[in-house]
């Protein structure tokens, strides 16, 4: 017995050292940044690591999901135009493909059918590490290549749909996942997302705001949630203009965190980009 205990240990030490060789680069994400915009080394670094581990086993949830948050922090800080963005997000959206099949077999043997509702699925995932943020990865990851691909094309195509059945789901799991982003990500699903009849007709700004302000008291500091719900709120009524300012010029005066100083650097000038073209 402890001979095979042995081998058992030897076997996953690998993978085990795979994961965390990539959780070390993609905590040196930032090195060579200049600014909101990172080097490609430390990510395609991680990205490498992440994908050796899921060969090694293919059945490591967060395996998978470790590489599409590496997949994302590459096409939304490291691909320098738009033909780039395209590029990293199918890649993004191919492996979120095979995390989600693999998600949804586990979810199977816990008796829910992967695509049950929200609610069943959300408890059958809180039982299996990584899922919830193999969810949230893909419908981020999803947002984004709608970005890439154009916002019409991309509901047409259904990704509207997804983007908000994997935040939902991920939101039922565990709100405070990523400092709040499964609200952030459904509030900004609604604030952007064309409202088209019998396609999207569920897109509401009234909706935006309150994800985001859900989103905001999880973590009041982070950049990103500031400047989406200060653009959600001025979408949906514009005397919350001046609160809306508050945070914007907040987003550009608070310090930035240690663990983020890419994204960070590229919310400032979003927050930035807002207030110009408010003309405040």
């Amino acid at each position: 017995m402890m001979k095979t205990l042995a081998v058992l240990l030897l076997t996953a030490f690998p993978l085990f050292a795979q994961v965390a060789d990539g959780d070390r680069h993609y905590a040196e994400r930032a090195n060579g940044a200049q600014g909101a915009r990172a080097a490609t080394g430390p990510i395609d670094a991680a990205i490498a690591a992440y994908q050796r581990a899921i060969a090694q086993n293919a059945n490591d949830v967060e395996a998978h999901a470790r590489l599409l948050r590496a997949y994302r922090f590459k096409g939304a800080y490291v691909a320098a135009s738009n033909d780039e963005k395209k590029k990293v997000y199918a890649l993004a959206k191919t492996a979120g493909d095979t995390a989600l099949a693999l998600v949804g077999r586990l979810v199977a043997a816990r008796g829910v059918k992967a695509d049950g509702s929200e609610k069943s699925v959300a408890d059958a995932a809180r039982a299996i590490p990584g899922a919830p943020d193999v969810y949230l990865w893909d419908a981020i990851n999803w947002g984004e290549w709608a970005l890439a691909y154009g916002k019409m094309a991309a509901a047409r195509q259904g990704a509207a749909d997804r983007i908000r059945r994997e935040a939902t789901i991920a939101n039922l799991v565990d709100p405070a996942l990523e400092g709040g982003a499964p609200s952030r990500v459904l509030g900004r699903l609604h604030d952007q997302t064309p409202h088209i009849p019998f396609i999207t007709g569920w897109a509401s700004s009234k909706e935006a705001v309150k994800f985001l302000e859900q989103s905001f008291k999880v973590d009041p500091t982070n950049k990103v949630t500031l400047v989406f719900l200060a653009e959600a709120l001025v979408s949906h009524d514009a005397s919350t203009k001046p609160r809306a300012v508050q945070m914007l010029r907040t987003a550009v005066s608070a310090p930035v965190h240690h663990d983020y100083p890419v994204e960070d650097a590229a919310a400032i000038n979003d927050a930035k980009a807002v207030l110009k073209k408010w003309g405040v």
